[in-house]
Parts: structure tokens; sequence; C-alpha cells
């Protein structure tokens, strides 16, 4: 079984474009939520991944739209494309974040997430510390997340955390007596200082997964960015990868 694993698309519809043209020949999608904000296009990426009726875990941008989490929440750039998200979104988009979860335990051996199990939608793991809390106080094998933006794994092993980086992309070979945080970078925003989109193939038969960058029109992202009235630096971080 190939699965493909999307997060953080973020309303950037000319990004999952490019990204779902190398789709073809898998058996399941998964998307890691935050499918809406920051991005001009927030309800044509609502309805691509609903058509593709892919397995979605809500992020939490996703939520902020419906009242599941405040937008006080967020910081003030990301407030601001709230509140205009949010205003973009048909009924059946905000219906939609309503009903899906926030986690998937033991889906194909694995556990998917937004930001972490212990905190789905707010905890950022983004160091190795904290990476090993979450090994230490849950039991799992495999375990994908988003939330980040940056395409990397943090593997454990006899007592230590490793975290190799994807930002070019890169394997992953799962090994039953190790295991694994795995991030497949955003679609939408990356940061890991790569500006390309980034996704994950899972080869479940294989035990592989492979991080992909995919080259988009990234000045036309940005140029709806501006022309629909968002801030200026959330075009502007498109092609730094920031």
């Amino acid at each position: 079984m190939k699965i493909a694993i999307l997060a953080d698309i973020h309303g950037n519809y000319d990004a999952l474009e490019a990204v779902a043209l190398h789709l073809n020949d898998v058996d399941s999608l998964v998307v890691l939520g935050d499918i809406v904000g920051y991005g001009a296009e927030p309800e044509h990426c609502v309805q691509w991944v609903m058509k593709q009726r892919a397995d979605t875990i809500l992020g939490n941008h996703d939520a902020a739209c419906v009242g599941i989490l405040p937008i006080t929440w967020f910081n003030s750039l990301a407030a601001n494309a709230l509140f205009w998200t949010k205003n973009q979104l048909s009924v059946y988009s905000q219906s939609f974040f309503q009903k899906i979860p926030q986690v998937v335990s033991n889906y194909v051996n694995a556990h998917w997430v937004h930001g972490s199990l212990r905190k789905p939608l707010e905890e950022y793991i983004d160091m190795v510390e904290s990476a090993r809390e979450i090994f230490n106080s849950h039991d799992f094998q495999t375990c994908f997340f988003g939330h980040t933006h940056v395409a990397e794994a943090f593997l454990f092993h006899e007592g230590k955390v490793f975290n190799p980086p994807f930002p070019e992309g890169g394997e992953i070979q799962l090994h039953p007596q190790k295991r694994y945080l795995i991030n497949p970078g955003s679609v939408g925003q990356p940061r890991d200082g790569n500006p390309q989109a980034s996704f994950a193939l899972y080869d479940t038969e294989k035990g592989i997964v492979k991080i992909n960058r995919i080259r988009y029109n990234i000045q036309r992202a940005a140029d709806k960015i501006i022309t629909a009235g968002l801030p200026e630096y959330l075009s502007i971080r498109l092609f730094s990868g920031r």
C-alpha cells in the first residue's frame, strides 16, 4: 500500500496542484491538518481534499476557523489571515472541519496527528527534547505529524533520539527495533529553507517513507495573496521557505 502524506497546505492551491500531479499511483491519501490559513485559496484547497476523500486530521488553523480554537490564540499575522480565511469558507467546508478528528491511531500501524499526541492542536515537535518526551509518554512505533512546516524525522533507538532533516528530500527506512516521529514538511508554506512544496510517500510493504520536494509557481501564489489583501509578508516568505 502506498500512502501520500500531506500537511500544512495553508490555502496555497498552486503548491497543492503541483503536488497532486505526483499522486496518481497512490492507494490512500492522508492530510495532517492546516488545509487553510495564510494562503489566498482556502476554499479551493478544502474542496480538493474533500473530493479526494482523504483521511484528514484537524489542524490548529482549521480549528480556529470553526471556533474550536480561539483566533486570539494566534499571533497577529496569523490571526489577520484567519479572520479573512473564515469568511472565505463555505458552509460545507466549515461543517467538514467540525467533523474531522484531531488524532487517528493505529491506521496502517501508525498514529497520525497535526501537532503532537500530547497536545494535538497546540504542541510543536521541533526539538530533540520535545520528541524525547513524546516517545517516553506515548506508546507507538511510528507517528506522522505536521505543524512545524519542517521536513524531518526523530528516531528513537536504545534511549537516544536522532534528528535527520530532509530539506532536499530523502528516504527513511523503517526498522522494527526503532521508533519514529516523521514530519512530511509543508505543502503550502515550507519553513526549512527550501521553498519547494514538501510531502511524503509511505510504502507500507517496503517500510520506506520518501520525502519529496516539488517546484511550483511561487510568484503566482504570492500574487494571489497580495490581490486578496492579506499581509504582504505572507507572500514574501514563500520565496525563502521561512
